[in-house]
């Protein structure tokens, strides 16, 4: 069986992810990885998929594990991490060097990780991507350059050959500078024929230092949505962390804007980014027995009715937005639209308060005497 895993977090303090082996005669948990910090991988893929549970296990976002690994003198952009994970190649040993700084491995137990690499790289003969230079032919050896010369092709000597190689060189140096212009030129130039630097533009195409979109937006799927849907999470609002920037995370963005009084976009640029990695945001958000049991004492006319709309409109869930096939949004636990929130005065913070959104729907009820006002076919 493989040895389970011990993870270190910000602190460098251990914690095991597994699932336990066995209880001490203290009656406290174990499993292998407190015996074993540095489980066995026979393959450059097992060894990365090792190397994802330390990540994964820690706590910690791409962005912060790059903060923290460039806080201790490592370079490891977050874009760098993701495609290293994603990958079954052997890393270099520099960038597992900072992804284990980065999670708060101890220094020894880093020492062990690297010593595992070295194994893996001996073993299979596979040396790391960019990690070494080709070497050059024993120049005693007799079979030196025979590889590279052809017997039955006369040589020419080497001024000869440099001299008959420049005016090539200069022709390929020449067409590549022509090339990159053009392709520059082709990106920068926008439909009208303006030149577009990436502060005008909206970040469709632009990308910042470490590999991603300025603006993050609907559609989009990988590591950096992923490291978006990450912070949504610790900022307290559910979203599935699968790196589509689907309908739930532009929603989940869109509460975010909401409750924090920022423009509501459903984008997400690097301002936005930094005020998920700040002080909370978000109020707590009911949880679904509070919500039922709010919903019957408001409306004892037909509780389990009122219950039923509301999860068929948000799924008992206060911070939904819903946005429309016109591009008008629905707000809350009964999905007010923006018109209505238009009609009542009311800000779009307050459209997600779960207790103004049941007080709301109750003044509805008090109106028609039923809840005629809403449709809602569940899914």
């Amino acid at each position: 069986m493989a040895a389970p895993l011990t993870v270190y977090g910000p602190t460098g303090s251990a914690r095991h992810r597994a699932e336990p082996d066995h209880i001490d005669d203290a009656g406290d948990l174990m499993d292998d990885s407190a015996r074993d910090p540095v489980p066995q991988a026979a393959t450059a893929g097992e060894y990365v998929v090792l190397l994802g549970k330390v990540r994964r296990c820690s706590g910690l976002t791409y962005r912060e594990i790059s903060r923290r690994s460039s806080a201790a003198g490592h370079w490891l952009p977050p874009s760098t991490l993701a495609t290293m994970l994603g990958r079954t190649t052997l890393p270099r040993e520099r960038t597992v060097v900072a992804l284990l700084v980065g999670c708060g491995m101890p220094a020894g137990d880093i020492e062990r990780w690297v010593g595992l690499r070295r194994d893996i790289e001996a073993r299979l003969g596979e040396p790391a991507r960019g990690d070494s230079q080709p070497t050059d032919p024993d120049p005693t050896s007799p079979d030196a350059g025979l590889a590279a010369v052809d017997p039955a092709e006369p040589q020419q000597a080497p001024a000869e050959a440099d001299r008959a190689s420049r005016p090539a060189r200069r022709r390929l140096r020449l067409g590549v500078l022509v090339l990159v212009g053009a392709l520059v030129g082709a990106l920068a130039v926008g439909a009208s024929g303006a030149l577009l630097s990436h502060a005008d533009g909206d970040g469709r195409n632009a990308a910042s230092t470490d590999g991603c979109p300025l603006v993050l937006r609907q559609g989009m799927y990988g590591p950096c949505v992923l490291d978006l849907q990450e912070r949504l999470v610790a900022g307290g609002l559910r979203v599935p962390v699968d790196g589509w920037f689907g309908p739930d995370t532009a929603s989940r963005v869109m509460a975010f804007q909401a409750l924090g009084g920022l423009p509501v976009s459903g984008t997400v640029d690097g301002r936005l980014l930094d005020e998920l990695s700040g002080d909370p945001m978000v109020p707590a958000s009911w949880p679904e027995d509070r919500i039922s049991s709010r919903l019957r004492e408001t409306f004892p006319e037909d509780p389990a009715g009122a219950v039923r709309l509301a999860r068929c409109l948000s799924g008992l869930d206060p911070y939904r937005i819903e946005v429309l096939a016109d591009g008008s949004r629905r707000w809350g636990l009964f999905q007010f639209s923006d018109m209505e929130l238009s009609r009542l005065g009311v800000d779009r913070r307050t459209a997600l308060d779960p207790d103004w959104s049941i007080g709301a729907a109750r003044d509805v009820w008090s109106r028609t005497g039923d809840f005629g006002h809403w449709r809602c076919a569940p899914s």
